[in-house]
């Protein structure tokens, strides 16, 4: 009896350890993901530790304007700040507010038919209390509640700088955790702000999310649409007439495919390009790889020219429900990822 309950001790402590193995080595887009709301249907994120390393960009604390305008700009020629919802408020969020692009680590903007937010990490060490400060000092009215909700409104956000996003009118601070999670509506910062802080179910429980995110190591930045969004907001659905009938046909041609369970995209550090596409299970996968790729390297129906003439489809697999491509961009410039998430894409059709 002794030896039995020796051996369930260990198993749950085993468990227990691989549990806690996997959230310390997380990337930050698996974190990301996990502070988000369920509801989100598209996810953008931005690695800004990532990012500012590739640009051997070190800014400090306290970076002036010149000097977070100088990244941004750097950032958008080489497409690193595509996914971003804050790349053009960036100087006037770090005067303002002292955070931003130039010294968070990293950044989620989640959208769903509920609402929008942004999840901002921090950096490493900041001193909520001087973030709070700034909020006061620029006229948010403070909360009742360390995490509540500071509220602002349109006119304020308005008043302070005309580029800071209306996604930050209001704002939660959530200091254990080094998270500011925004939004344009008080009610959904509120909610937002309870799931970052781990009191609700978060867009890393949607069915195929976490795999995906598994799939794409840890990138610059990435575009991931949860269950079948991808479907409306990027597919043959939103093309003329003439293209959808075109692409019908390229579709039979490779061999048909069946609807998408979820999506994903992410540009490297390198700008390397990875794209997992999730179905309902392992068979759905198998059948979609080779349609799927021969979508992804053809004619690009509906854009004009073809998906080749800017990447090289460099691997193809499928593992488990996801299809995984990999895809080398031509030229060593140019806009990668942002060339890509917007519809009609035709290797995303359903």
């Amino acid at each position: 009896m002794t030896a039995v309950l020796v051996l369930v001790l260990v198993a749950g402590l085993l468990v227990v350890g691989v549990v806690a193995w996997k959230r310390v080595h997380r990337t930050h887009l698996e974190e990301a993901l996990g502070l988000v709301p369920a509801s989100s249907l598209r996810v953008s994120f931005t690695d800004w530790d990532a990012v500012r390393s590739r640009l051997h960009a070190t800014l400090g604390n306290t970076p002036d304007g010149d000097a977070v305008d100088g990244l941004m700009a750097k950032a958008y020629d080489s497409d690193y700040a595509a996914a971003s919802s804050i790349d053009e408020s960036a100087a006037a969020l770090q005067e303002n507010f002292g955070f931003s692009p130039a010294t968070a680590q990293w950044e989620a903007f989640a959208q769903g038919r509920k609402g929008a937010t942004m999840v901002l990490k921090v950096a490493e060490g900041s001193d909520f209390t001087v973030l709070a400060g700034n909020l006061r000092s620029a006229g948010y009215q403070s909360p009742r509640k360390d995490d509540g909700v500071w509220q602002g409104g349109v006119d304020l956000v308005a008043q302070l700088d005309p580029t800071i996003s209306p996604e930050l009118q209001h704002i939660v601070l959530l200091k254990d955790q080094g998270l500011v999670v925004s939004s344009d509506n008080p009610a959904y910062a509120a909610s937002s702000g309870r799931v970052a802080a781990g009191n609700g179910d978060s867009f890393a429980g949607v069915d195929g999310v976490s795999d995906m995110a598994g799939r794409l190591g840890g990138p610059a930045n990435a575009m991931v649409w949860g269950t079948d969004f991808a479907c409306i907001d990027l597919a043959m659905s939103t093309a003329a007439e003439d293209d959808q009938a075109l692409a019908e046909t390229r579709v039979q041609q490779v061999g048909g495919v069946t609807p998408l369970s979820g999506l994903a995209m992410a540009m490297a550090p390198d700008r390397t390009l990875r794209v997992a596409a999730h179905f309902e299970d392992s068979d759905g996968a198998q059948k979609n790889l080779r349609p799927r790729a021969k979508l992804a390297v053809g004619e690009a129906i509906g854009r004009g020219g073809s998906f080749s003439d800017d990447f090289k489809l460099t691997s193809s697999k499928s593992v488990g429900s996801d299809v995984v491509l990999d895809l080398r961009p031509r030229t060593k410039t140019g806009f990668v990822l942002s060339a890509l998430y917007d519809g009609p894409l035709l290797f995303a059709t359903c």
